[in-house]
């Protein structure tokens, strides 16, 4: 696993325990406007997809286990093969 600052749509990524998931409107690219909706953190480490890069303050928009998160982009690790 690596951590990356980079991540691209449709890579998997290891969110580990105590991470915090924000869901937020989407408001544009002024992230006063992106209203938190509702706050969880991982009691245990999960699996994420990116759907979305390019959220405010460095955040990243995952699918995980059923429901788009946001997460802090620093948070995550990409399970990339080894090339």
């Amino acid at each position: 696993m690596n951590k990356k600052s980079e991540c691209e749509i449709g890579d998997l990524v290891h969110i580990p325990q105590a991470v915090q998931l924000v869901d937020m409107t989407d408001c544009g690219k002024d992230p006063q406007l992106s209203i938190p909706l509702r706050f969880d953190v991982t009691e245990s480490p999960k699996i994420g997809v990116v759907t979305h890069t390019t959220t405010p303050m460095g955040y990243l928009r995952v699918l995980c286990e059923g429901d788009i998160w946001s997460v802090q982009a620093a948070s995550v690790y990409t399970l990339k093969g080894k090339d």
